[in-house]
């Protein structure tokens, strides 16, 4: 399993109000919906490596990444435009507007990073259950773990992956198009692309700014090891999307995030393998 992980843990400034920043802020119309019973909805979800689409991860790309979105007239030039809309992207276009410029955000994909947080709180909780008697505490019988079971949801009793996608929805607003939109930066939805020195194409409309930040991240690089294309490996993109416990788990790479994801995921019960450079 190769993994990449983006965290981030952000503190912003409390933003001024449109009127006293000047900034004109863009009109959100009513925005479609994801329906999460529809198949043309969950195909389009998987294209954005978003499964299941249940009704969190439907909030979730109601929030970052919404089914139709209405981009903005571009004003005749922008102070900065930002590509890309990751943790360092949201705070480049959002602060720059609270600061009095004209700035905007191109989002092709999901808007927001990475949170590991909900998987690891869970499997802190295992660990602790599991060390009960170190307390006083006797079980009756060992605790088991409900990964991925989506009956449970619905009796409030939420499994590991559920828990998980809630929680991501529950903070997506904090990330979302309109929250940006509200910080007074423009949002276009697609892909930029420079066409000039100070020019860039989105969804066929020319931006003209004065300066740009490109913020677009990184993807999980494959490493050159025979087989592992055709292997069922997982990166940061489709983690969140397992509706499963895998009985057994590699994870190529020793860092920080590499051993988190290790260590929850032995303390749900997969047998867990790190391999590491030497």
């Amino acid at each position: 399993m190769a993994t990449l992980f983006r965290l981030s843990a952000l503190a912003y400034l409390s933003p001024p109000s449109a009127a006293a920043t000047g900034i004109r802020t863009q009109p959100v119309s009513a925005v479609a919906r994801w329906d999460p019973s529809a198949d043309a909805d969950a195909s389009a979800a998987r294209q954005l490596e978003i499964e299941p689409l249940d009704a969190s991860n439907a909030r979730l790309l109601d929030a970052v990444h919404p089914r139709r979105w209405t981009d903005p007239s571009p004003p005749e030039v922008y102070d900065l435009v930002v590509i890309g809309a990751g943790a360092g992207g949201l705070v480049s276009a959002k602060q720059a507007a609270r600061r009095g410029a004209r700035s905007c955000l191109i989002s092709e994909a999901l808007a927001g990073g990475d949170c590991l947080n909900a998987l690891l709180r869970s499997a802190r909780a295992v660990r602790e259950v599991r060390r009960a008697e170190e307390f006083g505490v006797r079980l009756s019988a060992p605790p088991a773990v409900d990964f991925a079971a989506f009956e449970s949801w619905q009796k409030h009793v939420p499994a590991v992956m559920q828990r998980l996608r809630a929680k991501r929805a529950q903070i997506a607003p904090a990330d979302s198009h309109e929250g940006t939109n509200a910080a007074g930066a423009d949002v276009y939805q697609g892909r930029g692309r420079f066409t000039g020195r100070n020019t860039v194409e989105v969804n066929g409309k020319v931006l003209r700014f004065r300066k740009a930040v490109i913020a677009t991240g990184g993807r999980a690089a494959l490493p050159p090891i025979p087989g592992l294309e055709t292997a069922p490996f997982l990166t940061n993109a489709n983690l969140f999307n397992l509706d499963s416990l895998p009985p057994r788990l590699a994870v190529l790479g020793a860092g920080a995030v590499a051993l988190e994801i290790a260590h929850a995921f032995s303390a749900f019960g997969s047998a867990v393998t790190v391999l590491a450079r030497s």
